[in-house]
């Protein structure tokens, strides 16, 4: 989403080459792919962006007429970064300290999944989980970047639920096991554009299980901000254009209830960040 407006950038790109527009470097070629991460790396897409909230493309040939059947919008990241224990309320409530440090661990492409997608849970766990959590995409390649200009590398933001199975996430002192199943990062409804989103400490993220609310936080709670998060992870390695830092949940996962309360079948997991959007998943026993 671009200017409040969401758009089918490969149909846009197309009736603006046919109506002999300018054509972008490496924008075709990107969009050929189906790959965001590929056009935010594209040597063109300032041209296209610019264009598109500009509206020098036009709004009726570019914007989308109706709601698609949306995939996950970015399904190929280099890096899908995760960020453990970044709401102060949710290390207070599973009993851990206020870490130093931000934990890190990863998630794979095989774990994403479309926004209003089943979610198959696997036959191994007995504890899968739901957070709710702010997706930062980048959009320029970032080097130990500084906190001072640190925003102008991130593109924009979406939605993730950064499903868990507790009892692999525990089973040794690493959480990759419990991170990295099949359908375990449902993500969207869409990427949208920094500039489209109000000040981040006042969004507010909220989780619903089968209609009932769980999850309510305010992006405030926050112990490494966006800008921190971004600024250290560049100081680690070098992120490029499509990584994806999912950057922590709020308190009311599954694992602090008394009895624990995980995902069984049929039920349905509904996210919404502020001015970002909604995903809705029903999760389903393996057939």
């Amino acid at each position: 989403m671009i200017a409040g407006v969401a758009y089918d950038l490969a149909d846009c790109y197309q009736r603006h080459r046919q109506s002999g527009g300018v054509a972008w470097k490496g924008v075709s070629a990107a969009l050929a792919r189906g790959s965001l991460r590929a056009l935010l790396a594209a040597p063109g897409i300032e041209g296209l962006l610019e264009a598109l909230r500009g509206q020098a493309l036009t709004h009726e040939a570019c914007a989308l007429r109706a709601p698609p059947a949306l995939c996950a919008p970015l399904h190929d990241p280099g890096r899908f970064i995760g960020i453990g224990l970044n709401y102060r309320s949710h290390a207070r409530e599973i009993g851990q300290p206020i870490p130093t440090e931000p934990p890190l661990f990863a998630k794979w492409a095989n774990a994403i999944t479309g926004p209003y997608d089943d979610v198959t849970l696997p036959a191994y766990s007995q504890a899968v989980d739901y957070e709710v959590e702010l997706g930062v995409v980048i959009g320029r390649r970032a080097r130990q970047v500084s906190l001072q200009d640190v925003m102008d590398y991130v593109f924009g933001y979406t939605v993730i639920n950064d499903v868990s199975a507790r009892d692999l996430q525990f089973r040794t002192g690493q959480w990759l096991a419990g991170k990295i199943s099949d359908g375990f990062a449902p993500m969207g409804p869409g990427v949208v554009e920094k500039a489209d989103v109000g000040p981040l400490r006042d969004l507010v993220l909220e989780t619903w299980v089968n209609g009932e609310l769980r999850q309510q936080g305010r992006a405030s709670d926050m112990i490494f901000d966006v800008p921190a998060l971004v600024s250290r992870l560049s100081h680690l390695m070098t992120l490029e254009p499509g990584d994806v830092i999912a950057t922590g949940t709020p308190p009311g996962v599954g694992m602090s209830r008394t009895p624990p309360c995980y995902l069984g079948d049929r039920d349905v997991v509904r996210m919404q960040i502020t001015g970002i959007g909604v995903i809705e998943n029903r999760f389903v026993a393996p057939s």
